[in-house]
């Protein structure tokens, strides 16, 4: 069965002060649809897939949503990045990151 925990679009830019917010707003929901195409596609290929997008956090400038799909089927084993996240069970992860009014996508 599939698990999803994806924001609502409608919280995704809540809070975030008018300057801060993207220079064209087209180009940050492009970078949210395509991530979440690009979440639907690994989660079709994993045994038991869960779909991942955090509400953003803010390091420094940068707003950052992060997102994985995890395959819950995998074992879990010692395998971190160096975040400090496991990475065992991900078939794919990455960040929308929102710096200076530009949208940018980071795997």
């Amino acid at each position: 069965m599939l698990k999803v925990h994806v924001v609502a679009p409608s919280e995704m830019l809540k809070d975030i002060p008018a300057a801060d917010l993207p220079e064209k707003d087209a180009e940050f929901w492009h970078a949210v649809a395509a991530e979440l195409q690009n979440l639907i596609t690994y989660a079709c290929a994993a045994e038991e897939p869960e779909i991942v997008m955090w509400p953003y956090h803010k390091a420094d400038s940068q707003y950052i949503w992060e997102f994985y799909v995890n395959d819950l089927a995998l074992p879990v084993r010692d395998a971190h990045n160096w975040h400090g996240q496991n990475v065992s069970q991900w078939k794919y992860a990455g960040a929308i990151v929102l710096q200076g009014g530009k949208v940018s996508r980071h795997h």
